[in-house]
């Protein structure tokens, strides 16, 4: 991916996605301002090259903001932010196989302990290693199903156990613990049995011995529910770019786009009523139109489910997509806009000088989350740090 700190005149004849500096920095004070205690810590998720917003424009600005602690998912995620001159601290949200224990302790990364099993094989390994302990967090499952340690009433005993065996494993050096909400979003009453799980489970574990750790388990959707989850840090995700985090628009209405992507007109042309439009003909002109062909299309990120429903901007002016998305354009109906011409700009979303349109606003046209349609923007769409 091509990430760069200036607009490139040849960016302007084909997609690019504008990444504001500004936003990012606005919505990490607004974050901020939903943790009442200074010294809960902000450690953002940056995986999937954040969220497809490009690691390289946005850990820079994080780190020059402050931020100490950053989340990621996977190994090789976490090496290119450290080979990248990432000082923070990096936790791998995802398993990671116990031969690769040496590339952990290499650039300096904390591994998440997900299994019992775990705590013997990466002590092991980590002994075989050398060098100072492994450091590692250990993962709770308390009601996502999703990789952990049993949290459950049922289970609990057997949990502790093991979070005690890996505080005595010399090899490791536990540095945190930490969950994850499934319903953060939509069931505070569920919200709040695995909070009570992980409170419970922790609180028993440092009666028996466990020494004080970073503990954290609210993510975006979870951290306007009060201090009461924020722990000792929180992860903020989605709500860092500036996306929608489950129904609470209330409680981030001062968040700002991150990201806006913008292509160009490359063609517009005059075409007489009932003229087929693109692949398959599945929309028809029916009267004398206008139609402008842009230069974007699914290979770039922009979802063919969106033929026939999605649009672009032109000054603040809806372009409605007609026809089937191709790989890389699509077309657009223009009629009665006098003055578009070929090289003008549109926006696919984000804000520009005339509007905004949030991705989380066009992601429910066809089904899915912002989530999706940030990370799905290609590698191809160069980001440009803009302001």
């Amino acid at each position: 991916m091509k990430c760069t700190q200036e607009k490139d005149p040849w960016y302007i004849k084909k997609t690019w996605a504008e990444i504001s500096r500004n936003a990012l920095v606005n919505n990490l004070a607004v974050i901020r301002s939903h943790i009442p205690d200074p010294g809960i810590g902000i450690a953002p998720v940056i995986k999937g090259n954040a969220y497809g917003h490009c690691v390289e424009l946005v850990v820079p600005l994080l780190e020059e903001a402050g931020i100490r602690h950053l989340f990621v998912a996977t190994l090789d995620e976490a090496i290119s932010l450290r080979q990248g001159g990432a000082r923070s601290a990096i936790l791998i949200f995802g398993a990671t196989r116990s031969q690769h224990i040496p590339y952990l302790k290499r650039y300096r990364l904390t591994q998440s302990i997900v299994t019992a099993g775990e705590v013997v094989e990466f002590a092991r390994q980590s002994e075989k290693t050398g060098g100072p302990p492994l450091q590692v967090s250990i993962k709770l499952d308390t009601g996502m199903t999703r990789l952990g340690l049993n949290a459950d009433e049922r289970h609990r005993e057997k949990t502790v156990q093991v979070i005690l065996a890996a505080a005595h494993e010399p090899a490791l050096q536990v540095t945190g613990v930490y969950s994850h909400l499934a319903t953060a979003d939509c069931d505070p009453n569920y919200a709040e049995l695995q909070r009570a799980r992980f409170a419970d489970t922790v609180d028993e574990a440092e009666r028996r011995g466990f020494p004080r750790v970073i503990r954290h388990l609210a993510a975006s959707s979870a951290i306007p529910l009060g201090p009461d989850y924020h722990f000792d840090m929180v992860r903020p995700g989605i709500v860092l770019y500036g996306g929608r985090a489950g129904p609470g628009k209330e409680a981030w209405s001062g968040l700002k786009p991150v990201m806006t992507v913008k292509s160009v007109i490359e063609q517009v042309e005059c075409v007489d009523a009932g003229t087929p439009v693109s692949y398959g003909g599945t929309w028809t002109t029916p009267v004398d139109s206008v139609l402008a062909v842009v230069n974007m299309g699914y290979g770039d990120g922009l979802p063919r489910l969106l033929s026939n429903r999605g649009s672009f901007f032109h000054k603040g002016r809806e372009l409605p997509i007609r026809g089937r998305v191709c790989m890389d354009r699509c077309i657009v109906d223009v009629t009665g806009i006098g003055d578009i011409k070929v090289g003008d700009q549109v926006t696919f979303f984000g804000q520009d000088e005339w509007i905004r349109k949030d991705a989380s606003e066009i992601a429910d046209l066809y089904g899915t989350i912002d989530y999706e349609l940030f990370c799905g923007i290609n590698e191809r769409v160069p980001r440009i740090g803009v302001d």
